[in-house]
C-alpha cells in the first residue's frame, strides 16, 4: 500500500508538473469542455441545457444551449414560424459570446419586425453537410420554417467524407450509412467530464489538439475529388428538400474559392437561391480571428447585416 501510494503521489505530481509547463510554455488551441455528445441520428449534437466557457489564445468563449441543444433562447412553440438557421461553428458562433453570433442579431431584428416569428439557430461546429439532410426530412418541420439559412464552409468538403453519414451510390444517388457506435475519443470524454474540473486542464487541451484528423489517408487527388462530388450531392439535395417543403433559401458560403465556389453559385442559382458570400480573412482581416480563423463580434456584425439585407424583403417574414 505503501508502494502504491508513492507511485500515485508521484504521478500527480508529475502530471501538475506537466500541467503548469503547459500552461506557461504552450500555446493551446482551446481549453474547456466538449460542446457536442453522441447521437443516434445524426452521429453528435450539442449538449442540451449546457453552459461552458472555451479558453483560448485570442478570445474566451462563453457558450450556453437550450433544452433542444442549440444556442440561443428556447424557441416558442406558439410562434408564427421561423427562420431556421443551419451551418457549421461560424453559424453556432464559436469565438463569440452568448449574444453576439449572427442568428441572434438576427433574431433581435427580425422580432423588432415581427413579434411572433422565431430564430432557431441549429448550427454545431465540426459537422458536414449530411447532417443538413437528416434535419431537413425530420426535425426540421417542427419550426414551421419561413425561411432556411444554409451556412456553407470550405473545410465541408473534407468533413463529409470524413464523418461518413452519406455516400454517392450507383447512379449518383445519395445513400445513407448506419451511424457508428461512439468511439474510444468519446468513452475518454465521458472520464475526463466525470471528473470536476479535469476538462480544463491545459494538459489535456493539448493532448486533444495532438489528436489527428479523422478519415483515412487516402490519395490526395482522389479524396478531393470523392469530397467534392459528395458535397455538390448533399448540397443539391438539402436544396431540393426545402423547395418541396416550400421553404426559400438563402445560402451563405465562408472561404470557398476558385472552381468549388463557382460550383457553389451554379447550384444556388438553379435553385433560383441567393447565396451571399462572406469576405475572405484576407480581404476583411478585421472580421476575423487572425490565428483560430473564425468570425470575431465584428464579423457577425457583418454577416448579421448581409442577412437581413436579404431577408427584410421578403413576404415569408412578415
Amino acid at each position: 500500500m505503501r508502494n502504491v501510494a508513492l507511485a500515485l503521489g508521484v504521478t500527480a505530481l508529475a502530471l501538475g508538473a506537466a500541467e503548469i509547463a503547459v500552461r506557461l510554455l504552450v500555446p493551446v488551441r482551446n481549453v474547456g469542455p466538449s460542446y457536442s455528445t453522441y447521437d443516434p441520428v445524426y452521429g453528435k449534437r450539442l449538449k442540451r441545457n449546457f453552459h461552458a466557457v472555451r479558453y483560448t489564445p485570442e478570445f474566451t468563449n462563453s457558450l450556453t444551449t437550450n433544452s433542444l441543444g442549440f444556442r440561443g433562447p428556447e424557441p416558442d412553440s406558439a410562434s408564427g414560424g421561423s427562420a431556421l438557421f443551419i451551418g457549421d461553428s461560424f453559424t453556432m458562433g464559436y469565438g463569440v459570446n452568448d449574444g453576439e453570433e449572427f442568428p441572434e442579431l438576427v433574431r433581435r431584428a427580425l422580432v423588432a419586425k415581427n413579434p411572433h416569428l422565431g430564430v432557431v439557430n441549429s448550427g454545431m461546429g465540426d459537422n458536414g453537410n449530411g447532417r443538413w439532410i437528416k434535419f431537413l426530412r425530420g426535425d426540421a418541420k417542427r419550426f414551421d420554417p419561413r425561411v432556411v439559412v444554409l451556412q456553407i464552409s470550405e473545410n465541408d468538403f473534407s468533413d463529409n467524407r470524413k464523418e461518413g453519414l452519406f455516400a454517392i451510390g450507383p447512379g449518383g444517388a445519395l445513400v445513407e450509412k448506419p451511424i457508428p457506435q461512439p468511439g474510444w475519443s468519446r468513452t475518454a470524454q465521458d472520464w475526463i467530464e466525470a471528473i470536476p474540473g479535469l476538462d480544463y486542464s491545459y494538459l489535456i487541451g493539448l493532448l486533444r489538439q495532438a489528436q489527428p484528423a479523422r478519415g483515412g489517408a487516402a490519395p490526395q487527388r482522389t479524396a478531393t475529388a470523392a469530397a467534392d462530388s459528395l458535397t455538390y450531392r448533399l448540397l443539391e439535395e438539402s436544396l431540393a428538400l426545402c423547395e418541396r417543403a416550400g421553404w426559400p433559401v438563402l445560402g451563405l458560403e465562408v472561404g470557398v474559392e476558385g472552381p468549388r465556389l463557382a460550383s457553389l453559385q451554379e447550384i444556388f442559382r438553379r435553385q433560383g437561391a441567393d447565396l451571399i458570400e462572406a469576405p475572405t480573412r484576407s480581404a476583411r482581416p478585421d472580421l476575423y480571428y487572425q490565428t483560430d480563423g473564425h468570425w470575431n463580434a465584428k464579423g457577425h456584425q457583418w454577416v448579421a447585416a448581409a442577412v437581413l439585407d436579404r431577408m427584410m424583403g421578403s413576404a415569408a417574414l412578415r
